[in-house]
């Protein structure tokens, strides 16, 4: 089932991370040391008594999805490529006038091929 489908029969957060978790093959406890917190947590998640978890960029993380999807249901969630992730990576390292120039650059070029 792809990520679309899935919203579908997906409702709520707890429902997402249950069903990804399940797909990885890992129990509470695993994702929980993947995510580096507890499996009480991830119970209360996949229970519906945590709606805000404080750990939920680094569960979406380990379970390879968008934190929006996971936590949102956002069908617009997308995974972002392993180079697009390279290029975030070093975009942060920029200062603003860097990325201000380079935004403009990159709008000039895909309004004008």
């Amino acid at each position: 089932m792809d990520l679309r489908t899935a919203n579908t029969f997906l409702r709520t957060l707890g429902e997402r991370v249950r069903y990804k978790r399940h797909q990885k093959g890992w129990t509470q406890d695993q994702l929980a040391i993947h995510a580096e917190t507890n499996q009480a947590v991830i119970q209360k998640i996949e229970n519906g008594k945590s709606l805000r978890p404080r750990k939920i960029d680094k569960i979406a993380e380990v379970l390879d999805v968008n934190p929006a999807w996971l936590m949102f249901g956002d069908q617009q969630a997308s995974y972002l490529s392993d180079e697009a992730k390279e290029f975030a990576a070093y975009w942060e390292q920029l200062p603003p006038n860097e990325k201000a120039r380079i935004k403009m650059e990159v709008m000039r070029i895909a309004n004008h091929p």
